[in-house]
């Protein structure tokens, strides 16, 4: 594939590439906000992952990529609300439009939310991180948990809200922090 070049501006194929892999969880966790459906939100994605392929040469390395691939997302993800107006769980055009802002933000803290769970997880005392990773990674039930552990399914209940909690706590730390 040929890409236009001018003087000024080279296309850095693998800039681009960079850009787009590290910023994938952002861009498909605003392209989820903007649709209703999941399977929606996939065909959005990959959709706009296509168009800022074919607009790769346009983008500028030397100017911040999630602001140019959210731009792209909200024009496919209108472009599918167009094409699905019969479906009723498909978001008004007016109603995207008015979450605009706050799916932006969120997006664009969404890797600083998850550098700072992280770093909070580390804190965390091993045994701690996995009751953690059996229940959200792998799947356990709290009931299969609570027999491996030999413990109540109220004690691990108890122990994951304590550790919700205290992760929240410390992530909501860490951000004021690097603020």
């Amino acid at each position: 594939m040929e890409y236009p070049y001018d003087m000024a501006h080279r296309f850095d194929e693998t800039r681009f590439i960079e850009a787009l892999t590290r910023h994938q969880p952002a861009l498909e966790a605003f392209c989820h906000a903007k649709v209703a459906r999941h399977e929606d939100a996939r065909e959005v994605l990959q959709a706009t992952c296509v168009k800022l392929w074919q607009k790769a040469a346009e983008w500028d390395p030397d100017t911040p990529f999630l602001p140019w691939a959210f731009a792209a997302a909200r024009f496919v993800a209108l472009s599918q609300a167009r094409d699905k107006m019969r479906d009723r769980l498909v978001f008004d055009e007016d109603v995207m439009l008015a979450m605009v802002d706050e799916t932006e933000a969120a997006a664009l803290s969404f890797a600083e939310r998850r550098e700072a769970l992280a770093e909070c997880m580390e804190k965390l005392k091993p045994e701690q991180r996995g009751l953690l990773h059996a229940h959200y990674i792998a799947g356990q039930a709290v009931r299969e948990i609570a027999q491996s552990a030999s413990r109540s399914e109220s004690a691990i209940k108890m122990t994951m809200l304590r550790l919700r909690q205290q992760l929240h706590q410390c992530i909501e730390q860490h951000l004021r922090t690097a603020s």
